[in-house]
């Protein structure tokens, strides 16, 4: 029993470092092509800046690693981490891109907002079963 159990735990080891390393790699892959963009033709247009598009599309890839987890019913910190940033990602990059006045932060207004639904989806996650 001990030693399925061990191969078990090395078979949730092993796909929580693969799923470290894709998202990782999807994140620079990502944060590359934003500032590409930038180079190329977002330096004509005001509005839109390589930072928010990289935060903006990380969430994404943040919440997309944690689904991963979850479904291979991996409960654990980068679990927890990764949905919380990527919901933070998201909210902070959509307000940035659609402020339409600077003197109202709404990205952080978003961001809260965003983080409250995100830990109530944890919590019953992880607490009610």
């Amino acid at each position: 029993m001990g030693e399925s159990k061990s191969v078990l735990e090395g078979k949730i080891t092993s796909v929580e470092k693969k799923n470290t390393i894709i998202t990782l790699v999807a994140l620079l892959v990502w944060l590359g092509i934003s500032i590409l963009g930038q180079a190329i033709f977002m330096d004509e247009n005001e509005r839109l800046d390589a930072g928010a598009i990289m935060v903006a599309g990380g969430g994404p890839i943040l919440l997309i690693s944690a689904l991963h987890l979850l479904l291979y019913g991996i409960r654990s910190w980068g679990l927890i981490i990764r949905s919380i940033l990527g919901i933070i990602f998201i909210g902070t990059g959509v307000g940035e891109l659609t402020d339409t006045s600077k003197d109202i932060i709404w990205s952080s207004v978003g961001a809260v907002v965003l983080v409250v639904i995100g830990a109530s989806v944890l919590w019953k996650a992880f607490y009610q079963r």
